[in-house]
Order: C-alpha cells, then structure tokens, then sequence
C-alpha cells in the first residue's frame, strides 16, 4: 500500500501521487497532513478500513510523510512486523529513522515519483490484488455504515459526528476545511473527506492548538472566491478567539463552527484541574466584534445555521453544543512523541 503526506503538496506531486495508484492498482492512505492529495472518493482509498490494510500490507510505499505517532512508526502492532518498507523522502535523515527502510530513496517526490510510474508502466498486474482489495471493500463498506449511523443520531446534547455530517453536507467539493481541536479533530477527519490538495489544514503532529481561525484566515486572503470553513474545537478557539476581530476588519467572510463540548475532553472519564471551560457564548462575542452569531442546542437546527451564517456575508461564528461525554473510537496512536 501507499502512504503519503505532506511533501507531496510541498513538492506538488499530487498528479505523480495519483499516476502511480492507478499504474499500480493498491491501496493508499494519506496522514491528515496531506489530505485530498488524492480526492479521497477514489476507489482505493478505503479510508474507513485504514487500520486493516496497516496490519496486511506485505508492502509499504511511504513518501513525502514522517513515520511517527500518527501512523504508530510504522512498526507492530499497527503494521505487520514482517512488512517490507519502502521509503522515499526528501530528507536523508528521515530514511530508518523510526523503522529501517529495505529500500530507501532520497528525492523530490515529484521526480521519484515521476520515475517510478516511468519504470513501472505496463509491469505491474494489478489483478492479482482483487481479493484483498475486495476484502478491504467488504470492511470499509461496514464500517462506513456504522459512522453513518452514528452520523444520523438526533440526540441531544449534539454528538459531535452529527455535528461533522451537517458540515460535511454543507460544504463545497473543493471548499477549504480547517480543523483545531482534540476531539473535534479525530471526529472531523473520519467524518468528512477532502477532494482537492491543499484544502485541508489542521494543527500538525505536534497538536499546535489556536492556529484554526488563523489558518482560515489566511486561506481567505489566498483564496478570496473559495468557501472556507473553520471546525474549532472550544478548547482551540479559546487560544485565538480575538482573530474574530481581524477578520471584521479586513472583511473575510469565514465561517467558524465551534463544538462546544464545555471542556478539554480527550479523556472525559478522567477528572482533573481545569477541565471544565463552562459553555461560552461565542456566538455572543462574535455578535459584539461585528460578526455573524448563531447558538445551536438541537441537530436539526446546525444545517440552517450554516446556511444562514453563510448568506451573512461577514465573519460568522456557528456555536454548536455537543455532547461532553463522546469520545472518538477511531484513533490509534502509539503515544504523543514525535
């Protein structure tokens, strides 16, 4: 299987990326970094069967990406302890750094890649991977339809995929989604798919929390034309709210989503010192900065507050309470080093 990241946007190889999965017919996997490389409605991303494809690939093509906490090193029990690596990446010092590479390549991903579809063309008999393909189909598929499910609860606190199906539902193919948080950011990233590179920002491996309105920000002035969207967890917002206040001034119209869950949860059975942020109106804040406002308690009620939000024209703020207690399920780190 493939896995890439982030280098193949620094080294604009999005077009190489997908040359090389359709020349040889595996499936791929991109980290949250260098999401929509790839649009991830391509019939070899299964991306709700990653973990399984991790544990049984006998073969690892890792470029432009960092082999760290994200993806547990690329070492057991996430990944088969008798797969072979290979590694390509710009950096030599990446090559073995967290597992030894059989093969390891030094390159710009464009130009490896590039050669690699060359070398390979007409080589490669992808059909002897349909039976692990079609078995990786049968899991994505089921697993698809429990998040579904889950996506279509109407229960009350909000559960946060809902709230991340009303966006995902509401946003444009190729809109610019930002997302900052802890538990916001796990959600987001099985519940909605990305289809364009360069539209998905979030805050890094090393969880560098606040930068969600920024980047949305920031994604505006580049893009003035594109729909932008920000998913903040209240915690996240929290450390760069006043930015509602620049983009008042300078007029950019980008909506942020807050799941307010009233507290830092990534572990919502564990009570400690300043857990509880309390439920804040953001909304209200936004109201008095010259933006647009808007408090949602009942899942129905999240698609026309976007919907209006958008037709305001201005900065908006959608404050959308969800419930405390979920916790993402979908998340396997090996721990929080890089």
């Amino acid at each position: 299987m493939l896995i890439s990241g982030s280098g193949i946007l620094w080294s604009d190889a999005a077009e190489e990326l997908l040359a090389l999965v359709d020349e040889l017919g595996i499936p791929f996997y991109t980290t949250p970094q260098g999401s929509g490389v790839v649009a991830e409605d391509h019939a070899l991303c299964f991306s709700h069967a990653r973990s399984t494809a991790f544990r049984e690939a006998d073969v690892i093509i890792a470029v432009g990406t960092r082999l760290n906490y994200v993806i547990g090193y690329a070492q057991p029990p996430r990944f088969a302890a008798g797969a072979k690596l290979v590694q390509i990446d710009l950096d030599p010092a990446e090559i073995g750094r967290n597992r030894p590479a059989d093969i390891g390549i030094v390159g710009d991903a464009k130009a490896v890649l590039r050669q690699i579809v060359g070398a390979a063309g007409g080589r490669v008999n992808a059909k002897r991977y349909a039976e692990w393909l079609a078995h990786l189909g049968s899991v994505n598929r089921g697993k698809r339809a429990e998040s579904e499910a889950a996506m279509r609860t109407d229960q009350v606190p909000i559960h946060p995929l809902r709230l991340c199906k009303e966006v995902r539902d509401f946003l444009d193919r190729d809109a610019i989604l930002v997302v900052d948080g802890q538990e916001i950011l796990n959600y987001g990233r099985q519940a909605i798919p990305t289809y364009v590179a360069g539209h998905r920002l979030n805050s890094g491996p090393f969880g560098t929390m606040g930068v969600g309105l920024p980047y949305g920000l920031g994604a505006k002035v580049a893009k003035p034309d594109a729909q932008v969207l920000v998913l903040h967890g209240d915690g996240s917002f929290g450390l760069n709210a006043m930015e509602l206040d620049t983009a008042a001034r300078h007029h950019l119209p980008v909506i942020t989503v807050i799941s307010l869950n009233g507290g830092w949860t990534a572990d919502p059975e564990r009570n400690k010192p300043g857990r509880d942020l309390g439920y804040t109106r953001f909304d209200r804040m936004a109201e008095a900065l010259g933006c647009y406002g808007e408090h949602v308690e009942e899942p129905d009620g999240v698609r026309p507050a976007l919907e209006r939000a958008a037709e305001a024209g201005v900065p908006a703020v959608v404050n959308v309470v969800t419930d405390w207690r979920a916790r993402a399920t979908t998340v396997q780190f090996a721990d929080y080093s890089t």
